[in-house]
């Protein structure tokens, strides 16, 4: 126990950082980035936005920076960050020290270590190479410290992430750092900086041939990058470094006791060198720390603090630089931008659906479809855009109705024949709504209360929402009271979240009308249609109507599958289309041409075990038939 706190600096640092993630894993139910401070994330952010112009999905100026801040301290200091910071390290370390104590960890050498080097450099190149390309993390897929903490969400390949870990928490714990030595891309990113003499110039070349001209591709700058640091690191096992820290033997003191083998976590025989230039050092001090003979080791530019005291400074420079300086996720143009005199912007912050670059995307699409919009810039860091607008054509208020998404949901189900329970509609201006994360906060809110039938959301500032009630069960001073609660708690399979909420309303709302359960029903299902085959190339008097009851035609479930039907029925060149719809109940309609197929047919493809559906990878498939039809039906001629 005595040598495993020698080194009190490094170990301060691996405490620090395993108590801000298990602080952030707790506070993550709450919103809280797990990948806040990923420099990794953050550098290849930054060559997406020099590549593409635009940032990766969640990075924002801070990671950038942190990303610079390792950058730089790998070329100029050493990889201080796998020594003191890095989550992965820090686990596999402590790993080690483990199973040292049992004899059972071991450190691969000679000719099968330095191939196996060549592994995350090849993971390096897909990752880089994807991601600056595609402005998506695709280091996401497989990282072992986000699968972990994100409980492998959609962004992880479930394989992928499983092999990873275990990579870090079952070999890396007998065969010395296993994952950092042969696998981790960012081990191999930062050996790239560690050979600056060679990468610098490579990057600078690159540069000069874009100003000049040359359409020369980024894969070329990765590959390169990639091939010089795998070479230098395999076959020279040092880098050309500008680095003037290095841990230094001095052999005239040195009492060959070779405590600092034994103590060095990266398993490097430290005493045989005068200068340790070993790929694998990160100046994480132990052997200092542990060598009992004065003189003999120590970091040749100064004391064992100067590590840590470099990795403050880099954080908090990084950490301030980025927290004032935010990066564009996009800046998108469009139209006859350049030409307009008469470009206005608004500006709008809060928009938590703008939240990544593909959400970015996702709105710069819907926007240019509006006339009169020509731009748009987004910071996702804060939920922040900028839409530009041609102010001769539109005004403010029309750039935020284009923005605006108006929704509609049901809380509640009646019968449809029941034309007696009468249902109270109001209208109710409420501050604080405007995307489609804050119409998700008010469904829960309004969910919890029993009276609630549903609601609608429409533009206006305030946005004016529709509040549809049954006042025997509830009254408006109760709704109110449920929207401006503080919180809600919101349950999924896997995990309870307590959200916070900010709505005000204004007002106790305007009664607008009573309408019966059945009409409340019909206005607010939710319907499904599909075309398919020629169905353009006829006219809608060309068209049978096969309908049959299908229940259950708002579950969520059924909505789903109704593709898969859709799929089933265009084998059938007569069928062209299938739509839910609502008479006295749910019905499902199948749009066919009477000379090309009839009722029976459709029926008994309606009615198969099976469903077929075609696949663009795999052809045609089948699953299991889950539709539950009821047994009238009936012909409609249009």
């Amino acid at each position: 126990m005595k040598n495993l706190l020698k080194n009190k600096t490094k170990l301060a640092f691996q405490v620090a950082i395993v108590g801000l993630i298990t602080v952030l894993l707790i506070m993550g139910k709450r919103g809280v980035d797990l990948e806040k401070f990923c420099p990794f994330g953050g550098i290849l952010s930054l060559g997406s936005k020099l590549w593409l112009g635009s940032m990766a999905c969640n990075m924002t100026g801070l990671q950038m920076f942190m990303g610079i801040a390792l950058a730089l301290g790998v070329i100029v200091f050493g990889k201080l960050f796998c020594g003191y910071l890095c989550p992965i390290g820090i686990v596999i370390e402590w790993l080690n020290k483990l199973t040292s104590r049992f004899k059972l960890s071991f450190t691969i050498k000679g000719v099968f270590d330095r191939i196996l080097r060549v592994g995350k450099y090849i993971l390096l190149y897909f990752t880089a190479y994807y991601s600056i390309t595609s402005s998506e993390l695709w280091c996401k897929k497989f990282d072992p410290y986000y699968a972990a903490v994100s409980g492998f969400d959609h962004d992880v390949t479930v394989w992928a992430g499983i092999l990873a870990i275990i990579a870090v928490l079952l070999i890396s714990a007998f065969v010395k750092f296993f994952w950092c030595k042969y696998a981790c891309p960012l081990g191999a990113l930062s050996n790239i900086f560690a050979n600056s003499i060679i990468t610098i110039p490579i990057i600078i070349l690159f540069i000069i041939l874009r100003i000049a001209g040359i359409d020369i591709s980024i894969l070329w700058l990765i590959l390169l990058l990639v091939l010089t640091g795998a070479i230098t690191e395999i076959f020279r096992f040092k880098f050309y470094s500008v680095s003037p820290f290095k841990i230094k033997i001095d052999h005239n003191h040195c009492s060959s006791c070779k405590l600092c083998n034994k103590n060095c976590p990266q398993g490097i025989e430290v005493e045989s060198y005068d200068i340790v230039d070993h790929p694998d050092c990160n100046l994480c001090m132990d052997c200092v720390e542990s060598c009992e003979t004065d003189k003999s080791i120590k970091l040749n530019n100064g004391k064992t603090w100067v590590p840590a005291a470099l990795i403050i400074v880099l954080v908090v420079l990084g950490t301030i630089i980025g927290k004032n300086f935010q990066f564009k996720t996009i800046t998108e143009r469009w139209g006859d931008f350049d030409n307009i005199k008469t470009v206005s912007v608004m500006k709008m912050e809060g928009l938590r659906s703008v939240k990544c670059w593909g959400s970015s995307m996702s709105l710069k699409r819907k926007l240019e479809r509006i006339k009169g919009i020509v731009g748009l810039d987004t910071w996702t860091s804060n939920f922040k855009i900028a839409v530009y607008y041609d102010n001769t054509k539109m005004s403010e208020q029309d750039v935020k109705k284009a923005i605006f998404t108006p929704k509609k949901y049901k809380l509640k189900s009646y019968s449809f024949n029941d034309n007696i329970k009468n249902l109270t509609v109001v209208d109710i201006p409420i501050e604080g709504i405007w995307d489609t994360y804050d119409n998700t906060d008010l469904f829960y809110l309004l969910r919890a209360n029993p009276g609630v039938a549903g609601f609608k959301t429409n533009f206006g500032e305030p946005v004016i929402v529709t509040i549809v009630y049954d006042a025997e069960k509830t009254t408006m001073q109760e709704i109110k009271k449920s929207i401006e609660a503080p919180s809600y708690t919101k349950k999924s399979k896997d995990k309870t979240e307590v959200i916070e909420s900010d709505f005000e309303c204004r007002g106790t709302g305007t009664e607008t009308a009573k309408i019966l359960s059945s009409d409340f029903m019909k206005d607010y299902f939710s319907g499904y249609t599909k075309t398919f085959n020629d169905y353009k190339k006829h006219k809608l008097n060309d068209f049978t109507i096969f309908e049959i009851g299908l229940p259950d035609a708002e579950s969520s479930i059924i909505k789903r599958k109704l593709a898969y039907l859709a799929s089933h029925l265009s084998f059938n060149d007569g069928v062209m289309r299938i739509a839910t719809s609502l008479n006295d109940g749910p019905v499902l309609h199948v749009y066919y041409i009477s000379s090309m197929t009839d009722s029976t047919t459709i029926h008994n493809l309606l009615l198969t075990p099976n469903l077929k559906f075609m696949t663009s990878k795999d052809g045609e498939k089948e699953t299991p038939n889950i539709f539950k039809f009821s047994e009238n039906s009936r012909l409609i001629k249009k």
